[in-house]
């Protein structure tokens, strides 16, 4: 029995047939429409609507039909339009007339809305999990590298020295966040639309706070209207998996530069990299460089819905059925490419010998603001200070001469405020520890924060 049988007296055209059909897509949530319908179907009973036995035949048929999916059995028809109407068909061929009650007081208005709820709620559990691994791993590589000294780069020139713990853990903060965004998420996530029925709320007397309960949800929708017709819950999720893949992307360019024979810092392992099709020496970041690659899509799903929703009149309209292709492209790209992100942290390998040969032959530039600040320290106003360590430093990119090395007669030519303990900041760990302040690269601040990151992985 097709739902337009009583009130249309031809069936859709073929080609309408192909634009109206949804199941392609949307059959990836007959789990949740299942769960759902089961937990409708014991509220009927609640509601007095069907009896004992009719609420067993319901549930029971259902269960069956959760099995089949499973077991990939379950034939889903494009003539049934959507992942609702394929499992209603199912449930009529499986139980009979008792198969037509179910749909009482009910609206796929409010049950795809619920079924993308209960979707986004394991998907967000399942990514915050994740994420918390790959913010493990991160722990783990800064602690492990405390003691290696990298050069950082602003404007993609060589700024000054840090320890590449400091990298990691900018990594893991910004990390961080995403995750405590989805946490805060999930508050607005739970919120349960059954009741809302198509658009002015049921009529049969359901209680709705069973429903709470029953499939985890922590609050009412207040608004029946709204509960039908928002999406707001998946363009925060595409807003914050945007995010995500922003920071997986910057993060990414980082390895990829790094992973340059220019560079050398970091290297690869081959498991997760590719060679060239006509060039045998090469080994190519591939993943890395994908995961900057799926971050365009992620941004584009998210602007496609922004886009779908901003003309839509309250309430349900059909142009909603091009939410979930988006959201299932960004939760397929985002699963893959965090588990990826994180085979990649766990297996990365730091190559200190290039990076201290790098350190070695930057002709002591990553003092230069040492030296300024050693200028400050006697009393010199930091402004001038600035401008003679500049012109050393261009002096001594005429002359090939390295800082470090150049003679105490030299310096005191520019200022006499240079004496004989110049020469100790040309260290570089004299330099990280330099910056010693909450937030800053010296080493013990790095320790600081280290102990706080591991009581915060603890507590997730």
């Amino acid at each position: 029995m097709a739902i337009r049988d009583g009130r249309l007296n031809k069936g859709p055209t073929k080609s309408f047939l192909i634009l109206n059909s949804s199941i392609s897509f949307d059959k990836r949530l007959a789990p949740y429409d299942i769960k759902g319908s089961i937990a409708y179907a014991r509220a009927l009973k609640r509601a007095s609507i069907i009896d004992e036995k009719e609420e067993s035949r319901l549930i029971k048929g259902l269960e069956q039909i959760l099995n089949e999916i499973q077991e990939g059995r379950f034939v889903f028809r494009e003539e049934d339009e959507d992942v609702h109407m394929n499992i209603e068909r199912r449930l009529f061929e499986i139980i009979g007339e008792t198969a037509l009650k179910l749909h009482t007081g009910r609206s796929r208005n409010e049950q795809i809305v619920l079924d993308e709820r209960l979707y986004l709620i394991d998907l967000t559990s399942s990514v915050i999990k994740k994420l918390k691994g790959i913010l493990e791993s991160l722990y783990t590589l800064a602690e492990k590298n405390l003691y290696t000294i990298i050069p950082s780069y602003t404007h993609m020139q060589q700024a000054q020295l840090i320890s590449i713990s400091h990298l990691f853990i900018a990594y893991y903060t910004a990390l961080m966040r995403d995750l405590n965004r989805l946490k805060d998420y999930e508050k607005r996530l739970k919120v349960m639309p059954m009741g809302s029925g198509a658009v002015a709320g049921s009529t049969i007397g359901i209680d709705r706070k069973f429903f709470l309960e029953e499939l985890g949800f922590e609050e009412l929708s207040r608004n029946s209207i709204d509960a039908v017709s928002t999406r707001d819950f998946i363009t925060e999720f595409l807003f914050i998996s945007s995010l995500i893949f922003v920071t997986l992307s910057r993060i990414s360019e980082d390895l990829i530069i790094y992973s340059t024979k220019e560079f050398g810092y970091i290297e690869l392992p081959d498991e997760l990299t590719t060679t060239s099709s006509l060039m045998p020496q090469k080994k190519n970041p591939d993943s890395l460089e994908l995961i900057r690659g799926k971050s365009s899509k992620t941004i584009s799903n998210l602007n496609s819905i922004l886009i779908l929703m901003k003309g839509l009149p309250y309430s349900y309209n059909r142009d909603l059925q091009e939410d979930k292709p988006g959201l299932f492209e960004t939760a397929d790209n985002l699963n893959v490419c965090l588990d990826v992100m994180k085979e990649i942290f766990e297996s990365v390998k730091i190559n200190r010998d290039r990076i201290e040969e790098a350190i070695k032959n930057s002709n002591g530039f990553f003092y230069a603001t040492d030296m300024a600040d050693y200028l400050v320290k006697k009393g010199m106003p930091f402004r001038e200070a600035h401008k003679i360590v500049g012109r050393i430093v261009q002096d001594a990119l005429k002359k090939g001469a390295d800082l470090s090395k150049i003679s105490l007669e030299e310096y005191k030519s520019y200022t006499p405020l240079f004496d004989s303990d110049i020469y100790s900041i040309f260290d570089p760990m004299t330099s990280v520890n330099a910056h010693n302040v909450y937030g800053g690269t010296a080493i013990n601040r790095i320790k600081e924060v280290l102990k706080e990151i591991k009581t915060e992985l603890n507590s997730l």
